[in-house]
Formats: C-alpha cells, structure tokens, sequence
C-alpha cells in the first residue's frame, strides 16, 4: 500500500531587515515583528550591506539618524540600484521634513519615533501589499515582453523577444543607453517605453531632434546659456540636461552631432554635470539619458 502527502511546502516567512543604532529600538520592532515575519538586525549602514550581500531582505526598516552614515544616504543609494527592497524611514519625533525628502528619494512610508505597535504592524502590512502589487505588475509586464509587446512595440520574432527582455531589464537601471538602428525602426518608442518602466517615469521625457538644428544652436540647446553669454544671449536659457532633470533626455540622431560637440556630450555623461554656457560653475545633473 502507498501513501501519499498532499500538503504544500510552508512557504518562507518575508524577510525584514531593522537597521538602527539603538539596541532598544532594535528590540522594540523585533519583538512586534517576529512570528510574521523573518526579522534581521543591523546597528549601522555598514553591517546592513554586509547584511544584505548574505541575505535578500524584502523590507528595511532603515532609521535616518545614525553616525557614520545617513540611512537617508543609504536610501538613495539603494534605490540607484536595478532593483531594491521596500524601505519605511524611522524617524525621530518632529522630522516631518526629512520624512517628506525620504518619501520623494523613494521610500514607501514613514515610521516616527516613538511609535506606536498596531502602526507598525499596519505600516509594514501595507509595504508588503504594495510590494505584491509592484511584483504583479512585473510578472505581467514580462509576460506581454515574452509574447512579444514591449509598450506600443509589437515583435513576435526571437530577435525582438530578445530585444524587448534586455530593454525591460535595463529601464529598472541607472545608466545611459546608446539605442543603435536603421530610421523607421522604432528608437523613439523604444526610448519612450524605456523612460515609462524606469523610476524616473514620473520625471520629465525630452527629447531633441540632434539632426534638425544648425551646428551653433546644438550647444545652446543642450547646455543652455546664461544671460551675456554671447550676442542676443538677453536672458538666461535653461538646456535639455537641465529640463530633463529628474528624468530622461532622449537625443535623436546624436551621431549627427560634431565630434567636437560629442566629446562635450561624453563629458557630460561622465561627470553628470552640466555647464551653461557662459557660466561659471557646473550644476548637477540627474536625469537618465
């Protein structure tokens, strides 16, 4: 006679990671979350990468004040990164400010110090809901790429598959893309969905036509001038670089661009600083390109 065992493996608890300073604090989210969840500790931004480089945590708890580092530092580098785990910033009592500037650099909720127990527990339940929502919307995202849609792009061939796969991977990432084809084949969309999957898809979309303006305009046009830069300079102009900030700069045609303009363009990328023309120190620059 055989036996059989219909049960489903358990599945494995969410993983937090509690990075504070404060032993006691430490102690005080740990006792609350434990049970539900798989809970970490970290005592400074140092020993939570030396954590995370081990484990996979699904959730920060990640406080703002700490020495050495700043957890708020820590958020923005981590959410730099193609991908990254949700984080709700303990704050202390009155860093409403802070909190906003932790929200805008990423973080998906709040926590301040000292708080109380059933909003700790709501505010981590809800983080988990948004992160099932966000993994939903990434499974069918890759589901359309591999049955061959990428935004308003449609390929069935292994080509495009391939192509739409790589495109969806590289939005989640912080870098410049150099998109290479024939005219007619599709940059601009491909540019245009890049800039919707990316985390600078609420940020600005601008683009520039390279080949469509007179060599002495391209320069003004990307970099901008300040007032008294050059005859008819009468007020200042903001670049492209600088509009896009926040976001993503499309340039179309970049090859058309002289080569004395493209190694300025390189310069730019490279530094990710932008100098108007005529001024006198660079500005820094955040949008993708």
């Amino acid at each position: 006679m055989s036996h059989s065992n219909s049960s489903t493996p358990k599945q494995a608890s969410p993983t937090i990671l509690i990075v504070d300073d404060d032993s006691t604090a430490r102690y005080g989210m740990r006792r609350v979350l434990e049970g539900r969840y798989r809970v970490l500790e970290a005592e400074s931004v140092s020993a939570a990468r030396q954590m995370m480089a081990r484990e996979n945590p699904h959730l920060l708890l990640l406080d703002i004040e700490m020495p050495e580092e700043s957890g708020l530092d820590f958020l923005r580098e981590l959410k730099a990164q193609a991908s990254s785990p949700a984080v709700i910033m303990v704050t202390a009592y009155g860093s409403e400010k802070i909190a906003v500037e932790a929200m805008k650099s990423g973080a998906c909720d709040y926590l301040p110090k000292p708080f109380e127990v059933d909003e700790l527990r709501l505010k981590v339940e809800r983080a988990f809901e948004q992160l099932a929502l966000v993994e939903e919307n990434v499974r069918l995202k890759r589901q359309l790429v591999s049955e061959g849609q990428f935004g308003a792009m449609i390929g069935s061939s292994k080509i495009m598959r391939e192509l739409f796969d790589l495109a969806d991977r590289i939005a989640q990432a912080e870098v410049t893309v150099l998109i290479q084809g024939e005219s007619g084949t599709g940059k601009d969309l491909l540019a245009t969905e890049l800039h919707r999957r990316s985390n600078r898809g609420k940020g600005p979309f601008v683009a520039l036509n390279c080949a469509a303006l007179p060599e002495h305009l391209i320069e003004s046009e990307l970099f901008g001038y300040e007032k008294g830069a050059f005859t008819g300079a009468t007020a200042m102009k903001r670049g492209k670089f600088e509009l896009a900030h926040g976001g993503v700069l499309f340039l179309d045609e970049v090859g058309d661009m002289s080569l004395s303009t493209q190694a300025k363009l390189l310069r730019v990328l490279e530094t990710r600083r932008v100098e108007r023309l005529g001024a006198r120190r660079r500005r820094k620059w955040t949008s993708a390109s």
